[in-house]
Order: C-alpha cells, then sequence, then structure tokens
C-alpha cells in the first residue's frame, strides 16, 4: 500500500496548523507592529526606554478602546464621527463634578467616576442609532450632524471654563502613573475590554449579528436578525467605550477643556482601519482595531522622538499609514500563499488516496 494513503503523520498535521495560523488575519499585524519596534529600538536609543514605552502603551490602550467601540460600527457597515466629541464632553462633565465631589471619598465617587461617563455615552450613542435607525439618516451625516451638536455643548457645557488636574480624584490623576507586575494600568483595563469583545464577536449571537449585517445587509433581514435594533445597540456600545475612554482621558492628561477630544473620531478611525477592519463591513475583529491602535501610537511616538515639526509629524504619520497598510496587506498575501498551495494539495491528494484504497 502507498504510504501517502494512510492518514497524514505529524509533519502534515503541522503544516496544516501552520497553515491554519498564517491565515489569521492578525498575523501580519503583529509582524508590522514587531519590525518598526525593532527598527526604532535600534535606531532610537530613547524609544527603548521603559517611561516611553509605558507612557506609549498607555496612550494606545485609550485610543485602543474608543477604536473598540467604532469598529463594532464599522462592521455593521456604519460609521460614527461623533465619538470625539462624545470622549470630550464625558471628560469635561464627569471632571467638573468630580471636582465638586472631590470632599467625598470611598466606593462611591469611584463608581460616579466609572458609571457617569459611560452613561452620558450611552445616551449620546443612542441618539446616534436612533437617527440612523428610526430617521433613515445615512450613519455619516447624522453623526457629522451629531459631532458638531456635541462639540457645540461642551463649549456651551464649559463655559469657557476648563478642570484643573488638581480638582481630580487623586486616585484617579495617579492611574495613569501606576503600574501593575510592571505593565501601565492603561493597559490591563484596554486588554480586559479587547479580551471580552474578542469573546462576545465570536461566540454570542449578537457579534455574529454585526457581522452578518455588514457582510450582507440583505441577507440579514431574510434571516430575521434585528438589523434596527442591532444597529442602535452597536452605536450605544461605541458611544459608552467613548464615554469610557473619556474617563481615561481625564487620568491622562488631568487639565480638561472644550477642546478635550477633537479630532479623536479620525484617530480611532484610522487605527481600526490600520487593525484591519474594513469600512465596507464584515471583515475585522476587537484584537485588530487594539493592534492597530499599538501602531499608530508607535508611528507617532517615532516621530516625536525624532524632533520632527508637529506640521511635518502629520504629513509622515499619513505616509507611514499608508506604507504600513500596503506592506501589511502584501505579508497577508504572502502569509496566506502557503495556505492556498497546501489546500491545493490536499485536494490533489485526495483523489490519489481513494484509487489506492480501491486498488488494495
Amino acid at each position: 500500500m502507498n504510504a501517502r494513503s494512510v492518514t497524514p503523520g505529524i509533519s502534515e498535521r503541522g503544516r496544516f496548523g501552520l497553515a491554519r495560523l498564517l491565515r489569521i488575519r492578525e498575523v501580519g499585524l503583529i509582524a508590522i507592529v514587531v519590525i518598526v519596534s525593532v527598527v526604532a529600538a535600534i535606531c532610537i536609543p530613547a524609544f527603548r526606554n521603559g517611561v516611553n514605552l509605558r507612557e506609549m502603551l498607555n496612550n494606545a490602550a485609550v485610543v485602543a478602546i474608543v477604536a473598540l467601540g467604532e469598529s463594532l460600527v464599522l462592521l455593521s457597515r456604519q460609521i460614527d464621527l461623533s465619538v470625539g466629541a462624545i470622549l470630550g464632553l464625558a471628560a469635561f462633565i464627569t471632571g467638573s463634578l468630580l471636582g465638586q465631589l472631590s470632599g467625598l471619598g470611598g466606593v462611591g465617587i469611584v463608581l460616579i467616576a466609572i458609571l457617569l461617563p459611560v452613561f452620558i455615552g450611552v445616551v449620546l450613542g443612542l441618539v446616534n442609532g436612533l437617527l440612523i435607525s428610526f430617521a433613515r439618516m445615512p450613519a455619516i451625516i447624522a453623526t457629522l450632524a451629531t459631532l458638531s451638536i456635541y462639540g457645540g455643548l461642551q463649549v456651551v457645557v464649559s463655559g469657557g471654563s476648563q478642570v484643573y488636574a488638581y480638582q481630580v480624584p487623586t486616585w484617579l490623576s495617579q492611574l495613569y502613573t501606576t503600574t501593575w507586575l510592571g505593565i501601565g494600568s492603561f493597559v490591563w483595563i484596554g486588554a480586559v475590554w479587547v479580551i471580552l469583545f474578542s469573546f462576545v464577536m465570536r461566540t454570542l449571537r449578537w457579534g455574529r449579528d454585526l457581522y452578518a449585517m455588514g457582510s450582507n445587509p440583505e441577507a440579514a433581514r431574510y434571516m430575521a436578525i434585528p438589523t434596527r435594533r442591532r444597529t442602535i445597540e452597536a452605536f450605544v456600545v461605541c458611544g459608552a467605550l467613548a464615554g469610557f475612554g473619556g474617563l481615561l482621558y481625564i487620568a491622562q492628561y488631568g487639565n480638561v477643556d472644550a477642546t478635550a477630544g477633537a479630532g479623536f473620531e479620525l484617530t480611532a478611525i484610522a487605527a481600526a482601519v490600520v487593525g484591519g477592519v474594513s469600512l465596507f463591513g464584515g471583515s475585522g475583529s476587537p484584537l485588530g482595531a487594539a493592534l492597530g491602535s499599538v501602531l499608530l501610537l508607535e508611528i507617532e511616538n517615532v516621530l516625536a522622538l525624532l524632533k520632527i515639526s508637529i506640521f511635518a509629524q502629520q504629513t509622515l504619520q499619513g505616509v507611514a499609514i499608508i506604507c504600513a497598510v500596503a506592506l501589511y496587506a502584501v505579508l497577508m498575501r504572502r502569509l496566506q500563499q502557503p495556505a492556498s498551495r497546501n489546500r491545493s494539495q490536499s485536494d490533489n491528494d485526495t483523489p490519489q488516496v481513494v484509487k489506492t484504497e480501491v486498488q488494495q
């Protein structure tokens, strides 16, 4: 009997296992992050400084949390341009209230600090969802309008004043510099959110519905998926995560004014897209959005360490993003080629196995 007619050996299974691993979208992105990190560490000594790495990852965690919410909306073939304004408004209102309640302590003030910005984000996200689902407004138009509205509310609420670092509770102002097991607290918080939503998107019907809506909206409706409700829920969750990002913004900067969060929506969308979340819906993952945030902040950190002008940084950052996405696409094609060859080889081998067994 031909040896190839026997069940595949260890080397065959190992090859197929590697092929499955290489088909994972995030592998190429991780490779890009590692390459940029190694080159930066070799060429820029300040990059590998422990304080610099901790601050970069903490900053990336804030972007990742907001980008995570944005990715949920993008997966359902929508977009939210108001997340920056939601973050800023939630940060200012929460910071102002915490300043007024500075005399209080205990669990109550911690719960207020956590729940208030999330609640603000839920309400503002719900407005977005209702405009899109019931008023039938295109998401880009509706959220562009609410971006202006929420930004205007932030100016009105602030009244030209700002929240100062000394008004923020000590436990919150120290959160940014706190480390657990040598890793910044923001990184741990961001990791919890990424793990939670990775589980939700992979195993729960809610996550699968968002993928189905983004992949084929018409088919999703025929499958009796409650598309209107899921759209509202996606915007609510996106708003809640942006509101939570506002809390971390307070801890990160201390001072919060009417411009807080300005332009943050573009950073969050860019991070999600760089992380492989499709603007056309149905493709991407929470982990990809988080890795995209790390890559984006890594590029920004490298440009800052090189002491490049802030105006030149914007141009170079855009060029770097294009290069990173192009390199990511090339790597993904290269990594998927072995998988395609293995599938082709497997298809060619199957008839030979059957033929050999029949001859025997």
